[in-house]
C-alpha cells in the first residue's frame, strides 16, 4: 500500500497528496519533503494540498464523535488513551489538539474527545490546524534533508513520538501523585488536631 501511494505521488503530484493525506497524515509529509528535494514534485503545491486534506481527515473523525458519541466511547482505542487525553485537556483546554500532534497514539483520541465535548468547528479547525501545520513543516523538513534515509527516519519519528508520550504521561503521573499527597496532608492535619484536643480534654 505504501509503495502504491508513493508511486501515485510521484506520478500525480498534488492530486495524490490530497488522496494520501485523507488516509494517513504523518508519512505523507516525510515523502513530500524527500520527493521535493529531488525535484520529483512541487513542494509549494503538494504541501498545502496535503495539509488541507489532513485537516479534512481529522474533521471527519471529529464529526463522527459529534454525532456518534456512545459508539466512539465504546472503542478500545479510545478507552486505552482517552483518560490521558482528558487529563491533558483539563489543563490546557482546546490547545491540547495542537500539543498532542507529536505524541504517539493521542491524536485520534484527542480529536474524538473534543468532538464529544461539542467544541465548535471554527475553534477545532484553528487549534487542530496550528498543530498540524507545525508538525507537517517539521516532518517535511526532515524528509527534505534526510530523505535518503527514509526507513531510519520513520523509525526515528515513531520513537520520538513514543518518548514524548512517555514523558508527558510521567509528568501527569507525578502531578497527580503530588496533588494526592497534598490532599492527604490536608486531611490528616485536622485529624491530628482533633486527637490532640481529645487528649487535652481527657
Amino acid at each position: 500500500m505504501e509503495q502504491f501511494l508513493t508511486d501515485l505521488l510521484r506520478n500525480y503530484g498534488v492530486w495524490a497528496a490530497l488522496l494520501w493525506a485523507l488516509i494517513e497524515t504523518d508519512l505523507i509529509f516525510l515523502v513530500i519533503g524527500a520527493f521535493a528535494s529531488t525535484g520529483l514534485l512541487n513542494l509549494w503545491t503538494c504541501f498545502p494540498a496535503a495539509v488541507f486534506s489532513a485537516l479534512m481527515h481529522d474533521t471527519i473523525v471529529f464529526w463522527l464523535a459529534h454525532h456518534r458519541a456512545e459508539w466512539v466511547r465504546s472503542k478500545p482505542a479510545y478507552q486505552k488513551v482517552g483518560p490521558k487525553v482528558e487529563r491533558i485537556a483539563n489543563k490546557v483546554g482546546p490547545w491540547e489538539l495542537s500539543l498532542c500532534r507529536p505524541l504517539y497514539g493521542t491524536r485520534y483520541p484527542s480529536v474524538i474527545f473534543w468532538g464529544l465535548q461539542k467544541l465548535s468547528y471554527p475553534k477545532f479547525w484553528f487549534t487542530d490546524g496550528v498543530g498540524l501545520v507545525l508538525w507537517a513543516m517539521l516532518l517535511t523538513g526532515l524528509g527534505y534533508f534526510l530523505g535518503d534515509q527514509m526507513d531510519e527516519l520513520k523509525a526515528m519519528v515513531l520513537h520520538a513520538q513514543e518518548g514524548l508520550l512517555g514523558a508527558v504521561a510521567g509528568a501527569i503521573g507525578l502531578y497527580v501523585l503530588r496533588r494526592w499527597m497534598q490532599h492527604r496532608k490536608q486531611v490528616q492535619r485536622p485529624q491530628a488536631a482533633q486527637v490532640t484536643q481529645d487528649a487535652d480534654a481527657s
